[in-house]
């Protein structure tokens, strides 16, 4: 993962605006209070198809990262593993999305915020 998003993940949950693991992701998408929604690598196919089957018709985009669940719970500066990350605020959303390194397989317009 590159430093930027490292310190924008970090910089978001101290200011209170993430929202971590499935369950919390899920209620705040099905509230329509999400902005952008962080997949780690090693993500279950399950847990993403379930997010992605929930984020119809939600207008949030959801954005595999090349951060492992080990490196997302570093930048958060948590010990458990972390696979889903989504923040509520369009700035930090912005901000995710233009530190994301793109793979190939997704381009910047799948995100387009």
């Amino acid at each position: 993962m590159n430093d930027k998003l490292c310190g924008l993940l970090g910089i978001a949950r101290r200011a209170g605006h993430i929202l971590i693991g499935f369950d919390a992701v899920r209620a705040a998408l099905l509230a329509h209070k999400t902005q952008l929604i962080l997949l780690a690598s090693d993500c279950s196919p399950k847990t993403e198809k379930e997010l992605r089957f929930a984020a119809q018709d939600k207008h949030c985009p959801i954005c595999p990262v090349r951060a492992t669940k080990e490196d997302l719970a570093g930048a958060l500066g948590l010990q458990k593993p972390v696979a889903v990350v989504a923040t509520d605020d369009a700035g930090f959303a912005t901000g995710f999305a233009n530190a994301i390194e793109w793979d190939g397989t997704h381009t910047k317009e799948d995100v387009a915020l």
